[in-house]
């Protein structure tokens, strides 16, 4: 349910491209190749390909080798991605802080405990069937 209503309020305030999904995961994950976020958003890759082209020739994000594996190209915000990125996202940030300023340090910090605790226990769950 809270997962469900979460993505209405992305949509609320237009965060359901997936552009803009992209956008949010290169600036947030660390070293992230295409095959990282298409795994990650459990997306098409030739999907991923294309939004990651046109961010590319838009200005938005660049390109570079894996130091380690030179097939592997390492996607990076520019500064216009950047800019692109945090204004797209300041209306959720934003009701991000009045939700947690309505459920206070404490309550906020006991729902992430046990998010945590449910989503290792559901994985716990998983590896035991897929055994």
């Amino acid at each position: 349910c809270a997962n469900g209503l979460n993505r209405e309020r992305a949509k609320f305030y237009g965060l359901n491209d997936l552009e803009t999904i992209i956008l949010i995961h290169i600036g947030h994950m660390k070293n992230p190749s295409q095959k990282d976020i298409s795994q990650k958003l459990g997306a098409p890759k030739q999907t991923v390909n294309n939004i990651i082209k046109s961010l590319e020739e838009d200005g938005q994000i660049e390109l570079s080798q894996d130091e380690n594996d030179k097939r592997i190209r390492i996607l990076r915000l520019t500064s216009k991605g950047e800019k692109n990125r945090d204004a797209r996202i300041k209306p959720i940030v934003e009701s991000n802080k009045r939700i947690y300023e309505k459920l206070g340090e404490e309550k906020a910090k006991e729902i992430r405990d046990n998010l945590k605790l449910l989503t290792a226990t559901i994985r716990g769950e998983f590896e035991k069937e897929d055994k």
